[in-house]
């Protein structure tokens, strides 16, 4: 069972490629004083990871101190005898996210998001089902809470469109946020170009829209303003190149969900964005696929339905330097994963105007004309 609430702006997961990842640091263990916010457990800066037992009707409180603000986070719980639940608390004890699995696949709790200005991560560690952290479980064991930092993306611009269809086997020429990695064939889709395909989730590190739209170039609130009603979490990659007005920017996309519920509440959906930095009037951000589209029942990936490979196309309207966001998102609950399968992202120029044979002998012809019947 699959549980989350957020009730502060902060985020999911995060699974970051070409970003700086602070130093590791060591791990503790820790007392059992502390299953209170009261009576948490400040841990130094430096540490990275604690080692725990969580007691039938009890909750651990951590605070993870001295962390750099503006920098992101992932933290998860890992344990091999009990299905654990995770929390983020504010610096006054209150409840800003709750999160039991991460995935449909993964019982393990993760939650991601940005330092908050204090330089405090207050964190609890809860079993199955107890989402007010009130010890409503009879959850017990071992187990370990590591924490991740990272700087926030930055992409740099190339030349050209680079890498499109992931043949290198990673993301390089990419910045990626999120949960995303490189596909064969073997994940039940054959790749559109060569034999490697991006693929992103909404499972598992994943991010919710205000980073997501800071990460993309995007404006407060242009996810929502989609009108597919209040986005939660989701992946994206990005890449900064430079193009000539004219030229072709597509690629194929296959979307994926397991969405099972009938109506249709939360309709989960992947999008396009492409912004100009020498023209701000070119800005698009286009739905690509949602629910309603992946009809097919015949998925033979991890999802019960897709939409098979379809391909978007987009002409440049201007010369200059161009970044493309390609994302997948859920809307409302986290509760059923969707993703995006992606390939063959290309540029195509298309070719100046020239004179053909027909175009040559018809004005051969008039000047011979002329030449016989001056005026």
């Amino acid at each position: 069972m699959k549980v989350s609430s957020t009730l502060a702006i902060s985020s999911y997961s995060i699974l970051l490629s070409f970003i700086a990842i602070s130093p590791p640091a060591h791990a503790i263990s820790a007392s059992e004083t502390n299953n209170s916010f009261a009576t948490r457990k400040i841990l130094p800066f430096g540490v990275s990871s604690v080692d725990g037992q969580l007691e039938t009707e009890n909750v651990d409180f951590y605070t993870f101190s001295g962390l750099d603000t503006g920098n992101l986070f992932t933290v998860e719980v890992n344990s091999q005898s009990f299905d654990p639940l995770l929390g983020q608390l504010s610096d006054f004890g209150k409840i800003q996210e709750i999160n039991d699995d991460q995935s449909d696949n993964n019982v393990l709790p993760i939650l991601t998001g940005e330092i908050p200005t204090s330089g405090n991560l207050n964190l609890a560690v809860s079993g199955l089902r107890d989402i007010n952290l009130l010890c409503d479980h009879f959850e017990s064991g071992q187990y370990t809470l590591s924490l991740k930092t990272f700087t926030f993306p930055r992409s740099s611009t190339n030349a050209t469109l680079v890498n499109g269809s992931f043949e290198t086997g990673n993301f390089t020429g990419w910045s990626t946020l999120g949960s995303t990695s490189i596909e064969t064939a073997i994940f039940g889709s054959d790749p559109t170009d060569g034999t490697s395909q991006a693929f992103l989730s909404t499972g598992g590190g994943t991010f919710n829209d205000s980073i997501t739209e800071k990460f993309l170039g995007l404006k407060a609130g242009s996810l929502n303003n989609l009108g597919k009603g209040q986005v939660s979490k989701g992946s994206n990659i990005q890449q900064i190149f430079t193009g000539k007005a004219g030229d072709i920017l597509s690629f194929d996309y296959n979307f994926l969900n397991d969405e099972i519920l009938t109506p249709i509440i939360f309709p989960d959906f992947s999008f396009v964005s492409i912004n100009s930095s020498s023209d701000s009037s070119t800005s698009s951000l286009l739905e690509l696929a949602d629910v309603t589209d992946a009809t097919s029942k015949s998925s033979l990936t991890e999802f019960a339905e897709e939409t098979g490979f379809k391909t978007f196309s987009f002409k440049l309207p201007t010369t200059g330097t161009y970044t493309l966001g390609i994302g997948v998102i859920n809307v409302g609950d986290i509760a059923f994963d969707s993703g995006l399968l992606i390939d063959n992202v290309k540029v195509t120029s298309v070719p100046e105007p020239s004179f053909g044979l027909l175009e040559f002998s018809a004005l051969a012809l008039l000047g011979l004309w002329k030449k016989i019947y001056p005026k």
